[in-house]
């Protein structure tokens, strides 16, 4: 095997942070994607959306829910610019609350001896407790913040709060969920619950009308009645069986 680096590949630097993040899979592969775009020194992009699509092998509409839960995440922020371009600044900082590298329980690294497990396995192992470091579960008397409440009430004013923290309880305590931010992971909720309770467009079928009867129009067919000929005679119509 060759021990030559093609100068040519390309790659994106993912900080340990984001994998940690509790986002979708399309939502890890446009970070990825935008730090590829992202300049150096600002951290900022500036992709199309039909780019994004692309690279992510997905709608428009995908990248838009992609992006939306990477800015609640805080793992980018979306600024609208003219023409409507949008400037992406990818973040580099881990939020508060979420796991970084210095978290993780490391095992010692030999720096001059190389075993065999050193060529077999990752000299980086996860900690044991890191499932009870992945967030706390759901307290049955939680409650959302009073400034998150109004919050949420001005953005999806359909909503009932009360019934949604009662669903979001009830839900995730029964699910087995764990948070490391339990007013963000609400947020979350109530916006999928809006957008789950609008009203779906159908399309009806209109009831078939008769065509208007036009006075006389069926004077040809008296004619051809009386000539013998009765292949346009209604039943009934002109004492026709």
């Amino acid at each position: 095997m060759s021990n030559k680096i093609s100068i040519s590949r390309r790659f994106a630097i993912v900080d340990e942070w984001v994998i940690n993040l509790d986002i979708s899979d399309r939502a890890f592969k446009l970070y990825a994607v935008l730090a590829r775009y992202a300049d150096n020194n600002t951290h900022k992009a500036f992709p199309s959306r039909e780019t994004l699509a692309t690279r992510l092998r997905c709608s428009k509409a995908s990248v838009d829910r992609a992006v939306m839960e990477l800015v609640d995440a805080h793992a980018i922020e979306k600024q609208h610019r003219a023409y409507n371009s949008v400037l992406y600044t990818v973040l580099v900082d881990a939020p508060e609350g979420v796991i970084t590298h210095e978290d993780m329980v490391s095992s010692p690294v030999s720096t001059d001896v190389i075993t065999p497990d050193d060529v077999t396995r990752t000299t980086e192992l996860e900690p044991e407790n890191y499932i009870d470091k992945k967030g706390k579960s759901v307290p049955p008397d939680w409650q959302p913040t009073p400034e998150l409440t109004a919050d949420c009430t001005q953005k999806w004013p359909t909503l009932i709060i009360a019934n949604e923290v009662e669903a979001f309880i009830d839900f995730h305590i029964a699910k087995g969920s764990a948070f490391k931010d339990l007013n963000r992971a609400f947020r979350t909720w109530c916006r999928n619950a809006a957008k789950f309770s609008e009203p779906k467009t159908v399309i009806h079928k209109q009831e078939m009308k008769p065509n208007a009867e036009i006075p006389d129009a069926r004077a040809w067919v008296k004619q051809m009645h009386d000539l013998g000929e009765h292949f346009e005679c209604r039943a009934g119509e002109f004492g026709c069986k």
